[in-house]
């Protein structure tokens, strides 16, 4: 028997909604709260769905360790060390940009805190001035966690909605 992943119900079928960016399998009455997923041909067992996100700049993909639990985020201060590390050389953001062949709309954003830079680029900022931008952190695998709660991601929603409207 199918299992609404919204509000964790049995239930007698389910319907593949788009909830807040992602897809989820939900029951009738959970459908309600977000879109209908209209595909023109059945997703195959080994292929997920495409949600669209915010900028893909935003977010690190994981690099992972063989321990599957260890990622590469930025430090906290980056854009500081980034702008500082640029004015002690006396450079324009046009420099740092034509030294790493990126756009100077890039460094812009990156230096102002607007969008993070990816891996690739943080790597070549790292080389450039010497410093470190990424650090290795540990990251929870929810799915062995033992949960206490009993809210659901459709009590979650509710909640969010309420704050919005209120």
């Amino acid at each position: 028997m199918p299992t609404c992943e919204i509000c964790g119900r049995d239930c007698k079928s389910t319907r593949e909604n788009s909830l807040e960016g992602a897809c989820l399998q939900a029951c009738n009455r959970c459908a309600q709260l977000g879109e209908p997923v209209h595909r023109t041909t059945k997703p195959s067992s080994q292929t997920r769905p495409m949600v669209k996100t915010r900028s893909s700049s935003t977010r690190y993909p994981p690099i992972r360790s063989r321990s599957q639990r260890r990622e590469l985020v930025p430090v906290e201060d980056f854009t500081k060390l980034i702008r500082r590390a640029r004015e002690e050389r006396k450079w324009s953001q046009r420099d740092v940009a034509n030294k790493l062949n990126e756009r100077t709309s890039v460094i812009t954003k990156v230096e102002s805190g607007k969008m993070a830079p990816t891996i690739n680029l943080a790597r070549k900022l790292e080389r450039l001035f010497k410093l470190t931008l990424l650090e290795e952190t540990e990251s929870i695998d929810l799915s062995t966690t033992p949960s206490h709660s009993t809210a659901t991601l459709g009590d979650v929603v509710q909640i969010k909605r309420k704050k919005t409207s209120s």
